[in-house]
């Protein structure tokens, strides 16, 4: 993994509302009281399937990636958007076959209003109760982030009689829906729109007023011996966050999932320049290999 460099970029508080939980711990768990006894099935684990699961988040680079996101539906890959994004695939005639929400905050609610026959919603029980409404004749199911820690925890413990599955590591949907997935049998993963930054000055795909006054940092992407592969990106403190959070989750259980991710943002780029250094320096080491091997040492 190449690591951007944040030794000059200003101080950012990932916990004031842009990096961590956007909204207070006690609607948080108002909400999850409220939502776990609505009766709903639980996600839960499934055996490894050899499907490929197509992850749309709502990153501006999904624009440019839509070619290869409709190639990869077409050879029997199954859609799985985040917030904005259903509406995104929905707009462009790509039928997704899940759903998957984490926000709390109610305005979220509204990237639920279309209702396609057929796809499931799986809905964090952190979510507005709007949500929950929107989807309430709908194939709904229900996932627990823990975004409280313990106290969330003891809640869900009572509740299901300690018979449920925390979907943990990461603060937005798209990081939580990785883990989501492989729970699911999931263990090859396309992923669209994941950037964490902004391209051409756009922090979504499609237009997300709540973002428009985040405050922005400029990063560069200085890879350990490949000065010459240096970007530079424009984030904003959550984008930060959800790329450590993707390295979080690439640590900890990369062995269990096949991932490929798309477009030209900060975590794609991670990702394609540590594939170019290790290339380089296997084609440097067959070189050496070979020379030894055609230069033998004369004999004593």
């Amino acid at each position: 993994m190449n690591i951007p460099d944040f030794s000059r970029m200003p101080k950012l508080n990932l916990s004031a509302g842009q990096g961590r939980i956007n909204t207070t711990d006690d609607e948080v768990f108002d909400n999850v009281s409220r939502n776990i006894r609505r009766g709903l099935s639980q996600v839960r684990p499934f055996d490894p399937n050899p499907h490929n699961a197509l992850l749309v988040c709502g990153g501006p680079s999904l624009n440019e990636t839509e070619e290869a996101l409709v190639r990869a539906h077409w050879d029997g890959g199954k859609v799985v958007t985040v917030n904005g994004a259903y509406q995104w695939c929905i707009d462009r005639n790509i039928r997704p076959s899940a759903a998957i929400m984490l926000d709390a905050r109610e305005f979220n609610a509204r990237f639920l209003e279309a209702d396609v026959p057929g796809c499931r919603y799986l809905l964090g029980s952190q979510c507005h109760a709007r949500a929950f409404e929107i989807c309430r004749d709908r194939e709904t199911f229900i996932w627990h982030a823990c975004s409280l820690g313990q106290r969330e925890v003891d809640l869900l413990n009572d509740y299901y009689f300690g018979r449920f599955y925390p979907v943990d590591i990461g603060v937005t949907v798209g990081i939580r829906a990785l883990t989501l997935l492989r729970l699911l049998g999931f263990q090859n993963q396309e992923i669209f729109g994941l950037d964490s930054c902004y391209l051409d000055r756009q922090h979504h795909a499609y237009a997300q007023p709540e973002n428009n006054a985040d405050q922005c940092v400029e990063v560069w992407l200085r890879p350990e011996g490949g000065d010459h592969l240096a970007q530079r990106f424009v984030c904003a403190a959550w984008h930060i966050a959800q790329y450590f959070d993707f390295l979080e989750f690439v640590r900890d259980r990369g062995d269990k999932v096949n991932l490929q991710v798309h477009g030209s943002g900060m975590i794609a780029t991670t990702l394609r320049t540590g594939y170019t250094l290790q290339m380089a320096k296997e084609q440097a080491g067959c070189i050496a290999g070979t020379l030894a091997t055609s230069n033998p040492k004369p004999p004593q």
